[in-house]
């Protein structure tokens, strides 16, 4: 009786198994054609030079030329946009954890726009969260930046 009721079992779970492999191959197999008419992607983007995320509508980058970041040290943010009345630069960077970015405008003459940025971080051995965001800090200018300088300063 035993072998008999183990006989039955061992059949019924070979029958579901193979029902759900035969019900798994009718049903792949109209996508694996389906998905070989769908075209490849096109390829990547050709442009060079200008970011095209991150930037708010209405904005533009500032040329690498008009701006005089010499002075910053390595790790500190150097990414600008100026409003498209020029009014407003937006410093875009990256935070988190303990490390806080702030920016303000300095001295502004009819050559050069200063913008002073400053990054703080932890004490020593303080324990930080393990998180990254993006960040804009928008700078208000007296004119338009027209054709000045920006320049870049620990501050």
């Amino acid at each position: 009786m035993r072998t008999l009721l183990g006989t039955v079992l061992l059949l019924l779970t070979l029958t579901a198994c193979g029902a759900r492999s035969d019900s798994g191959a009718t049903s792949s197999s109209p996508s694996s054609s389906s998905s070989a008419s769908v075209p490849a992607p096109p390829p990547p983007s050709q442009t060079v030079g200008r970011p095209t995320q991150g930037i708010a509508p209405g904005d533009d980058v500032i040329a690498e030329s008009q701006v005089d970041a010499r002075s910053l040290p390595e790790g500190y943010p150097r990414s600008l946009t100026r409003s498209l009345d020029g009014k407003t630069l937006t410093l875009q960077a990256e935070e988190g954890g303990c490390r806080h970015i702030s920016a303000r405008v300095g001295e502004q003459t009819a050559q050069q726009v200063v913008v002073l940025i400053a990054v703080s971080s932890a004490k020593k051995g303080q324990m930080c969260p393990d998180y990254i965001r993006e960040i804009t800090v928008p700078l208000a200018l007296t004119e338009p930046l027209g054709t000045r300088t920006v320049v870049l300063h620990q501050g």
